[in-house]
């Protein structure tokens, strides 16, 4: 009978760690204040708001605005800030013209969907904006 050892694991390097926690903590700090915007909004759209079309979609153009204004303010690329803001706007669109969607729902969806779309491109860039860049000779 044939006994193999098998090698000892290699622990990662000190730097995953460190890259882990920022990337978690880049995500909890973008991410959580989105959140809670999002319950507000919810919030107050079933206390003050009716179920007009004029004023959910003021609600979403103003979403999207103060969405892509903390994303900015966050130092996130125009690129990455006008795909989060405008996917949602373009998935959300079709549904709407045809009737599928209230405007609740709009309410509800388009925030919803905003964050999920920066949680992506966030998890499609875990280094972000501010992340090493490289070494030019």
């Amino acid at each position: 009978m044939s006994t193999t050892s098998l090698s000892p694991t290699t622990a990662p390097a000190a730097g995953a760690d460190v890259t882990a926690a920022r990337f978690l903590a880049g995500l909890a700090v973008t991410l959580l204040p989105l959140l809670a915007a999002v319950i507000a909004l919810e919030l107050g759209w079933q206390a003050f708001a009716g179920d007009a079309w004029p004023v959910a979609g003021a609600v979403a153009v103003g979403w999207a605005l103060g969405g892509a204004a903390w994303l900015c303010r966050r130092g996130w690329r125009t690129g990455a800030v006008l795909v989060v803001t405008g996917a949602p706007a373009a998935v959300l669109a079709g549904p709407a013209a045809l009737g599928w969607l209230s405007p609740a729902g709009l309410v509800l969806w388009g925030p919803v969907s905003t964050v999920l779309a920066a949680a992506l491109v966030m998890a499609a860039d875990p280094l972000g904006p501010n992340g090493p860049t490289p070494a030019r000779d």
